[in-house]
């Protein structure tokens, strides 16, 4: 993604992204079960986190990454998920979303990065995979299991929800954007090299999640006695 763009051009791609994030602290924008912080170091570069619950890929975890050019909005953004998950618009090759199908041409400010975020998550469900079409996939064997051989489809599925919740997806450190890491012993693709964890999670210790939902309750008994229903 070129960032070869005048001074000016980049000021106001990035009072744009900046305004789509802040409408994220919208309920109708950011969707349910989605949560999205920008780079540290760039705010051109989205971090986000989906929580599955279900369909094919229920109790799945999947980490993602937007990147949106320095053009924006006159471009559109791409997202990037692991190229391990099986899904019919996600390139094995490198991990790359495809959002053709829904965003065929993109219409600078009548589309917008919300709109990707809620296409991502319903993609994700039996009826939106039941749309997909053959021409728009980026893993055509994804596409051909989900029609033909269903059963065989939702194994894979399941498989990709279970890899993004085990110990090692969830907890360990990940590489970056831009090689700022040190190299893996196995040979990553660019994709690899750019998912950077950026919504990182860690075990709770002994008595947090009793000291968590403690809190969770007085909030909630807060709110009742403010409305007067306690």
């Amino acid at each position: 993604m070129s960032r070869s763009v005048n001074p000016a051009s980049q000021h106001t791609a990035r009072q744009e992204v900046l305004i789509e994030l802040s409408a994220l602290g919208n309920p109708s924008h950011c969707p349910l079960g989605m949560y999205v912080l920008p780079d540290k170091e760039d705010v051109f570069k989205w971090h986000g986190v989906l929580f599955v619950h279900k369909g094919y890929y229920a109790s799945a975890v999947f980490h993602f990454t937007v990147l949106i050019p320095t053009s924006y909005p006159s471009s559109a953004p791409q997202v990037f998920f692991p190229s391990t998950i099986f899904h019919p618009l996600i390139d094995p090759t490198n991990g790359k979303f495809h959002l053709n199908s829904r965003f065929p041409t993109w219409r600078p400010r009548v589309d917008f990065i919300f709109h990707v975020l809620h296409f991502v998550k319903a993609s994700f469900k039996r009826a939106s995979l039941d749309q997909v079409r053959e021409a728009s996939c980026a893993n055509k064997e994804a596409y051909r299991l989900y029609r033909d051989q269903t059963p065989l489809f939702t194994k894979l599925a399941s498989q990709s929800a279970l890899l993004s919740i085990t110990d090692t997806a969830l907890y360990s450190a990940s590489s970056s954007v831009g090689g700022k890491t040190k190299p893996s012993l196995s040979t990553r693709t660019r994709e690899d090299e750019r998912q950077q964890r950026g919504i990182k999670f860690r075990k709770l210790e002994e008595g947090e999640e009793d000291k968590l939902w403690n809190e969770v309750e007085t909030q909630e008994r807060s709110k009742l006695v403010a409305k007067g229903l306690h």
